[in-house]
């Protein structure tokens, strides 16, 4: 059994036609694995979680009265966002920064962070769309993450404030995209990373049952404080909710 919280919820279940889910939303590294052999401040890096994305979900949660899913356990544990059979599942390096804890894991080591988090986490989250699927004939599904504005590995400064991540919904995130280019926002169409590639979660879970979802990326400098979450959770409300309700 885990030996701390997988994830946590937020809002009543089935109650909403719209639901909020967050990959990489804590940091959490359990005792036994001594945070990876990581300082405290690399546990508050972007390699660790998306900093932002659980207070801009659970802010977006309340405005829209909805229910929404957070995994706590940091991603350099194990990432729920990539498949089991995928070599950044554990990475032994994450943007320059070697993990000492995931250095020569072997074959049993690595099965054991799947049965004990990885397994749990996709568990409870299929769980929550079988009961919004049994609840709403048309749910919206919302996946959201952030993004770091340049990475130790690249000079490359990324310019886009919020990144719209679609493949099979384009639809919805046209609709999105219309919205925040009125509002002035730079927006990446499938930027900084690109749904038609990869998204995991939203690909074992979301696509087949037919859920109409985006996946959300803002930027992280955008979410440093309440003020600014406050910002984001405003500017995305008139248009999420107008997708929730199908206009």
């Amino acid at each position: 059994m885990p030996d701390f919280e997988i994830a946590r919820t937020v809002g009543a279940k089935g109650q909403s036609p719209v639901f909020l889910f967050c990959d990489h939303a804590g940091n959490a590294i359990p005792e036994k694995f001594s945070f990876l052999g990581l300082g405290a401040d690399l546990l508050q890096d972007h390699i660790a979680f998306d900093p932002g994305a659980a207070a801009l979900t659970e802010a977006l949660a309340d405005k829209l009265q909805s229910r929404a899913l957070f995994c706590q356990f940091s991603r350099l544990l194990i990432d729920p966002n990539r498949g089991v059979e995928r070599d950044d599942l554990i990475l032994q390096i994450s943007d320059t920064i070697e993990i000492p804890g995931n250095q020569g894991l072997s074959h049993n080591q690595k099965q054991a962070r799947i049965q004990e988090y990885f397994d749990p986490y996709h568990q409870l989250l299929s769980e929550e769309l079988d009961a919004l699927g049994s609840a709403h004939s048309d749910p919206f599904v919302v996946s959201i993450h952030s993004f770091a504005q340049k990475i130790r590995s690249s000079e490359v400064i990324r310019p886009w404030q919020i990144g719209l991540l679609w493949c099979d919904d384009e639809a919805s995130a046209q609709a999105l995209m219309k919205h925040l280019q009125k509002n002035e926002i730079i927006v990446g169409d499938n930027q900084p990373y690109s749904a038609k590639l990869y998204n995991y979660s939203v690909n074992r879970h979301i696509v087949p049952r037919g859920f109409r979802h985006i996946t959300l990326e803002v930027r992280q400098d955008l979410l440093a404080d309440r003020a600014a979450i406050n910002r984001m959770r405003d500017l995305l409300f008139p248009p999420l909710q107008a997708l929730i309700r199908g206009r």
